[in-house]
């Protein structure tokens, strides 16, 4: 899910305007436009801000654009390929999606966090975050082709694993970090427009696939992908790195960044795990037929839920500028966007229920079965409404080691579930461990930032306030 997302925030409660270090830039003095007091352009009681509905508007452009790019390519290759290759290719995707926070140690999230206290210095935070996407993705892609290889054995061949690990694992994740730094200095139609642009590369290749003689095959799609995803990142990342030139780059410092990161990424990867490992775990303990219906019933509800996503993805640099006074402010600007995401959430997932007879329509006369899946899995838009507010406030707030203690345990949960219910039930026990897992993480997350505010001092100037060590 966009981010799903798709997809924060481990430095002190409290940072405040006088707190402007963060973990490798202790060596760097505050500068005065970093300390003058910052008036937030997120602030609201009902979380508008200055001008929220235009940067909506703009960034939905964008993430409309991506997810139907996202939502064709999948149709496409469902229609084009075997249902167990396609079954193979939901599985192999899903592990990816699994590993990817740890790709970037957290890049995105960090960016948005170093500027929300130093916003002179972004060129560094930009350059930092492109270091250790690189450095980590390429590690997690050797993860991700050894675990594949394990996990399949000889149905998945090492360069299909190696091309769609580098593909999400390296390309994207640093198209991601420039999109992060162009969104937190207000150029909001190209943060969102950046990532849309790779996804509709990769569908005209799917396309030009489909167009070409026989079925789609998973080597035919893997190396497209990586070579797309190549062309595409290079000029991006070059585009982004323009005003950054002769910036120090700081090795010691970014890998000290990492430290902080990789709390956004166990987060991240934690809600990876229950928003994909079911799909994995389908395709192993189950059959790839089954994972194939639940992953388009999946996609579905992914796509629609682009608005919501597209609002939390406005709000969120907000939720670091509100959380700089501690996180009362920050459930403040999250109660105040509750009412919009569920009067979109609430009748959305009501319509997914009422036009589930048309999966096999768009899909093929094979996923019959993903009508009942869908139908099943609707109630998701108005859980992850939920839970995703009140995890962002908490990010926001520099309470990430919460938020990711609760994905952690989640997360867990969620395999043991899948563990127990997929070899009994196949695609019906994934969507009733789904439901579950997301109502209490929603429940656990709310729970922990109304537990904050009891806690929070009201009144205590920011400089004040204790620092949370996770």
């Amino acid at each position: 899910m966009r981010g799903t997302g798709p997809h924060r925030g481990g430095s002190p409660v409290g940072g405040g305007p006088a707190m402007t270090a963060v973990p490798g830039d202790v060596d760097r003095p505050a500068t005065e436009q970093d300390r003058q007091p910052q008036r937030s352009r997120w602030r609201g009681r009902s979380g508008g801000g200055d001008g929220f509905l235009h940067k909506f508007g703009k960034f939905f452009t964008g993430n409309l654009l991506r997810t139907l790019a996202q939502g064709a390519l999948y149709v496409l290759l469902a229609r084009e390929m075997a249902i167990d290759t396609y079954g193979l290719f939901v599985g192999v995707t899903a592990l990816v999606a699994v590993v990817s926070p740890f790709a970037s140690a957290g890049a995105p999230s960090l960016i948005v966090q170093n500027y929300a206290d130093s916003p002179s210095d972004w060129p560094r935070h930009l350059c930092r975050g492109l270091f250790l996407s690189t450095v980590f993705g390429s590690a997690a892609t050797v993860l991700v082709t050894a675990a594949g290889l394990a996990i399949w054995g000889a149905h998945v061949g090492l360069v299909d694993l190696l091309c769609l690990a580098f593909a999400d694992l390296v390309a994207w994740r640093l198209i991601e970090a420039v999109a992060a730094s162009f969104h937190v200095r207000g150029r909001i139609m190209l943060a969102a427009l950046i990532p849309a642009l790779l996804h509709v590369c990769r569908l005209a290749g799917a396309v030009a696939l489909a167009l070409s003689a026989g079925p789609v095959t998973l080597r035919g799609w893997a190396t497209t992908s990586v070579v797309i995803s190549i062309v595409v990142c290079l000029p991006v990342v070059l585009g982004g790195l323009r005003g950054a030139a002769g910036q120090a780059l700081g090795v010691r410092g970014s890998l000290r960044q990492a430290r902080t990161g990789m709390l956004f990424a166990v987060g991240l990867s934690a809600q990876s795990v229950y928003n994909d490992s079911d799909k994995v775990m389908l395709s192993r303990l189950g059959t790839p037929e089954s994972a194939a219906i639940y992953a388009a019933a999946y996609r579905v509800v992914d796509l629609a839920y682009t608005p919501a996503r597209t609002m939390g993805s406005v709000a969120y640099p907000g939720f670091f500028e509100a959380g700089r006074n501690g996180p009362r402010e920050a459930l403040r600007m999250a109660r105040g966007l509750v009412p919009r995401f569920l009067a979109f959430s609430v009748p959305v997932s009501l319509l997914l229920v009422a036009f589930a007879w048309m999966m096999p329509l768009v899909f093929g006369d094979d996923f019959e079965a993903a009508i009942p899946a869908l139908q099943g899995l609707s109630a998701l838009l108005v859980l992850k409404s939920l839970h995703y507010l009140a995890a962002d406030a908490l990010s926001g707030a520099r309470m990430q080691g919460r938020r990711t203690i609760c994905q952690i345990g989640i997360g867990v949960l969620n395999a043991l579930l899948n563990l127990w219910l997929i070899p009994a039930y196949g695609w019906q026990g994934a969507i009733v461990s789904s439901l579950a897992c997301d109502a209490l993480l929603a429940v656990l997350l709310w729970g922990c930032l109304a537990a904050a505010v009891r806690r929070d001092r009201a009144g205590t100037p920011p400089s004040a306030r204790p620092m949370e060590r996770v």
